[in-house]
C-alpha cells in the first residue's frame, strides 16, 4: 500500500509538473491570468513531489537536488490576489511593480538553496526552520497572509454578484460568480486546514494532501484547457466601465481610439506606450486600458500588435515592396526588433513571416 501511495504522487507531480509549465507559458502571450495559476499550481505540485519525497527519504540522499526549496507558500497569496485582480478588474494590467509581491519568496528560495549547498559543501546540517522568526517568515506569515487575501476574494465576489444582478441580460452569465467561488471554497478550505496545522500544529496533513491532489486534477486542468473559464462577461466588463467612467461616452470614445490607430496610424511608432495614446485622446490611462480590455477582449498590447501584424502582413503581400527584407518590413510596421516581430506575427498568425514570403 505504500508503495502505490508513492507510486500515485509521483505519477500526480509529473503531471503537475507539466500543467505547470503550459500554465506558466502563458506569460509570453500575456495571459496573467492563466500564469498567476500557473504559479499556484506549480508551488501545490511541488508541495506533492515533497511529500513523496519525504515517503521515500530522498532529502536525505547524497545526490538529492533541493526541488522543495522552489515551493515558497509565500508564492500562493500573491499570485492568488493578483488572479483575482484580473478576473474581477476590467481596468486591472499587471505591470513589473506587481511582481514585486514575489519578492518575499524569492529571498526565501534564494536563502534556503545557499543554505543547502553550504551545508553540503561545509558537511554541516544547519536548519533555519528552527529558527522562529525563519518559520514566522516562511510559514506564519504565508497563512496569514492567506487569510487576508481570501478576506478580498469574498467582498469582490459579493461586489460582482451584486453587479450581475443589477445587468438583467446576462443571466446566462451568473455562473461566473460560481466559476470564481469554486476557487473562494477551495482557498478557503486548504487554508483552514492549513492554519490548524501551522498555527495550532493539528494533524491534519493527510487532508491538505487530498486537497492538494483535487486542485491539480481539476482546477489545473480548467486553467489550461479553457484559459477563459474565469474571464469576466463582456457585458459585465462595459458595465463596469461605465461605472467607473461615466463622465465619458464609450462609443465616442472607441471611435476616436479607432480613428487613431485605423486612420493616423499611431501602431507604426515603435514602442509606442499606453500613458501616449492616452495623452494624445486627452483620456485617462485606466480609462483607455479598459475600453480595450472591454470592448475588444484583449489587453493594450496585443491590440497595438494585431494592429502591426496586419500592417507587416499587407507589406509582405505588396508587391511594390518585394525588395524589402524581412527586418525592414517589421521596423516600418511598428516593431521594435525582429525577435519580437517573429514571436508576435507567430503567435497572432500562427506562421513564420517568411512562410507568407512564399505563397
Amino acid at each position: 500500500m505504500k508503495t502505490f501511495e508513492q507510486i500515485i504522487l509521483l505519477l500526480v507531480s509529473g503531471q503537475g509538473i507539466l500543467l505547470s509549465l503550459g500554465l506558466l507559458s502563458a506569460v509570453f502571450k500575456k495571459k496573467y491570468s492563466t500564469f498567476y495559476l500557473g504559479l499556484i499550481t506549480a508551488v501545490i505540485t511541488i508541495e506533492v513531489l515533497n511529500i513523496w519525497g519525504m515517503r521515500v527519504e530522498y532529502h536525505s540522499s547524497t545526490n538529492s537536488f533541493p526541488f522543495w526549496v522552489f515551493g515558497s507558500y509565500l508564492i500562493i497569496p500573491a499570485a492568488l490576489w493578483l488572479f483575482l485582480k484580473e478576473n474581477t478588474q476590467p481596468t486591472f494590467q499587471s505591470s513589473t511593480k506587481h511582481f514585486l509581491l514575489f519578492l518575499p519568496a524569492i529571498v526565501e528560495i534564494i536563502v534556503e538553496l545557499f543554505l543547502f549547498f553550504s551545508n553540503r559543501v561545509s558537511h554541516t546540517n544547519l536548519e533555519l526552520q528552527t529558527n522562529q522568526l525563519w518559520y514566522s517568515y516562511t510559514e506564519i506569515i504565508p497563512v496569514i497572509t492567506m487569510v487576508l487575501v481570501l478576506i478580498l476574494f469574498g467582498k469582490e465576489l459579493r461586489s460582482l454578484n451584486l453587479r450581475l444582478r443589477r445587468i438583467q441580460a446576462i443571466k446566462s452569465n451568473f455562473n461566473q460568480v460560481s466559476k470564481l467561488l469554486v476557487i473562494f471554497v477551495f482557498f478557503s478550505i486548504l487554508t483552514t486546514f492549513w492554519l490548524l496545522q501551522t498555527v495550532w500544529e493539528l494533524q491534519v496533513f493527510q487532508f491538505i494532501e487530498i486537497i492538494l491532489l483535487l486542485f491539480i486534477f481539476v482546477l489545473g486542468y480548467i486553467g489550461l484547457f479553457q484559459p477563459s473559464f474565469f474571464n469576466i462577461p463582456k457585458v459585465l466588463k462595459t458595465e463596469i466601465i461605465k461605472e467607473q467612467f461615466s463622465q465619458f461616452n464609450d462609443q465616442s470614445e472607441l471611435a476616436r481610439l479607432k480613428f487613431l490607430f485605423e486612420v493616423e496610424q499611431v501602431y507604426l511608432q515603435q514602442k509606442l506606450s499606453l500613458s501616449e495614446v492616452a495623452f494624445t485622446l486627452n483620456l485617462p490611462q485606466r480609462y483607455v486600458s479598459g475600453l480595450i480590455n472591454s470592448y475588444h477582449g484583449t489587453n493594450f498590447s496585443s491590440y497595438v500588435n494585431s494592429f502591426r501584424v496586419q500592417e507587416a502582413l499587407k507589406r509582405i503581400n505588396d508587391p511594390n515592396e518585394k525588395n524589402k527584407t524581412l527586418l525592414g518590413i517589421a521596423l516600418e510596421s511598428g516593431f521594435s526588433s525582429k525577435s519580437s516581430f517573429n514571436q508576435i506575427f507567430k503567435t497572432t498568425t500562427g506562421k513564420n513571416p517568411s512562410d507568407f514570403l512564399n505563397v
